[in-house]
Order: structure tokens, then C-alpha cells, then sequence
């Protein structure tokens, strides 16, 4: 899958406010509503395999996937057993 098929893949979902997290502002996508569960796997792949690895406060390190003035990440669960994806304005 290229950068192009993900980034289009990640901006044609729709996103919730993260709301038990006001003080870090994101947004997150959930598999269970996507059509393709395994379309869901592969962007979650991809977002590891090629996204930069950057320590958070909390002392976790977290692998970014930057696309279009987002960041999307996921939590570190195997990839079979991710249920979201987050995303955040790059405010770099």
C-alpha cells in the first residue's frame, strides 16, 4: 500500500472527539466501524512499519504516521487487537 493509498484511505473515515482527554486534543477512528476490518489492519501496519517513533510525555514511546497536517497513531496493542486509530493536528 503507497503513502498516497493510505492518506486517502485515513481522510475518508470520520473521526470522534476524544472528550475523556480535553487537555491533549485528538480524535480517534474505530475498526468496528469501518467496512474492512483487514483494510483497517493494513493502515495500522502501515502507520508502524513507516511512521517515526517519538517519545510522549508520559515516558511511551508512540510511532506517528504525519499525512496532510495530521498525526495518527495507534496505542501498541498487536495489530490484530487494535481497535482505534487517534489522530491529531501537526501543530509543527
Amino acid at each position: 500500500m503507497t503513502l498516497e493509498n493510505i492518506k486517502q484511505i485515513l481522510e475518508g473515515k470520520s473521526y470522534r472527539f476524544a472528550k475523556t482527554m480535553p487537555e491533549t486534543p485528538h480524535f480517534y477512528t474505530l475498526k468496528r466501524e469501518w467496512d474492512n476490518p483487514k483494510e483497517f489492519e493494513m493502515v495500522v501496519a502501515d502507520i508502524r512499519e513507516n511512521g517515526k517513533k517519538e517519545l510522549w510525555k508520559d515516558g511511551q514511546h508512540y510511532t506517528y504516521l504525519y499525512v496532510n497536517g495530521w498525526k495518527y497513531w495507534t496505542m501498541g496493542s498487536p495489530v490484530s487487537e487494535t481497535i482505534l486509530i487517534n489522530r491529531a493536528e501537526n501543530k509543527v
